[in-house]
């Protein structure tokens, strides 16, 4: 079963627009590997605010983390990866140094 963990800031942006998010991974999902998107798993993590910073500034990053098939070829990879970054920066109008996106061969360690 694919898994994304999701780790936003409380009041930013990604945290209004969780369901447009949502919608756009388990879409990439699908595209990349053949995702079921109704199996797919998506946890939110949510910062409070004052607890995540950033060049001593509150933090507007996201991180994405995404299990992926052990030993998906780097194009392949690189290319879900950008797919993610797209929606973000289309979703909640952050710019490409405000999203971490990982992809984590085998299941995630949740």
């Amino acid at each position: 079963m694919p898994h994304y963990a999701c780790i936003i800031q409380e009041g930013q942006t990604a945290h209004q627009r969780q369901e447009l998010l949502a919608e756009g991974l388990r879409r990439i999902g699908q595209e990349s590997f053949g995702d079921d998107p109704t199996a797919t798993e998506i946890a939110w993590i949510v910062m409070k605010k004052g607890f995540a910073w950033t060049a001593g500034e509150p933090s507007t990053s996201s991180i994405v983390v995404r299990s992926v098939p052990v030993g998906l070829p780097l194009d392949r990879r690189e290319a879900f990866m950008r797919k993610v970054c797209d929606l973000w920066e289309k979703e909640t109008g952050c710019s490409i140094n405000e999203i971490v996106v990982t992809a984590w061969d085998g299941p995630l360690p949740l």
